[in-house]
């Protein structure tokens, strides 16, 4: 049971550390923010990653780095 309670616990800490990631990448985003300069495709791209978010689908990194990775190749 306490294993359980530990590991609720590192999932909600963990979940916490991507909404803040999150909001510090939109920050950028909506500063930075420019039709013009960002492509089509990665829009596409944002928008099914914030749908199936909303979805309550998701992937977890453990890194920035596996993070951008998978953006490479999502």
């Amino acid at each position: 049971m306490a294993q359980n309670k530990q590991e609720i616990k590192e999932i909600l800490r963990r979940q916490d550390k991507l909404e803040e990631a999150f909001e510090a990448l939109k920050k950028i985003v909506d500063s930075e923010y420019d039709e013009d300069r960002i492509k089509p495709s990665a829009l596409k791209k944002w928008d099914k990653i914030s749908r199936d978010m909303d979805n309550g689908k998701g992937t977890f990194f453990n890194s920035p780095e596996e993070a951008r990775k998978w953006l490479r190749h999502f």
